[in-house]
């Protein structure tokens, strides 16, 4: 059976490629990204703690993503 942890880390890193997808076409930022995330956290939390926490969760990972990314040059 599937673990609750390695679903969320699964989600998680898929929000990360994509969120490197959409910056490298211009879209947004990884790091404005993760803010709004983070916000959306926020207030999930209030009435949905739960999903607060896995937001709250994929907010940090993007961050992660965004201070990892911010190391290397571009490539196009």
């Amino acid at each position: 059976m599937l673990q609750i942890e390695a679903l969320v880390q699964a989600h998680g890193d898929w929000l990360a490629l994509l969120a490197t997808i959409l910056e490298r076409e211009r879209i947004i930022t990884s790091v404005e990204l993760a803010r709004t995330l983070s916000e959306f956290a926020a207030h999930t939390a209030e009435d949905r703690p739960a999903e607060g926490q896995i937001l709250s969760f994929w907010a940090s990972r993007l961050n992660d993503t965004a201070a990892t990314l911010g190391k290397f040059p571009s490539v196009h």
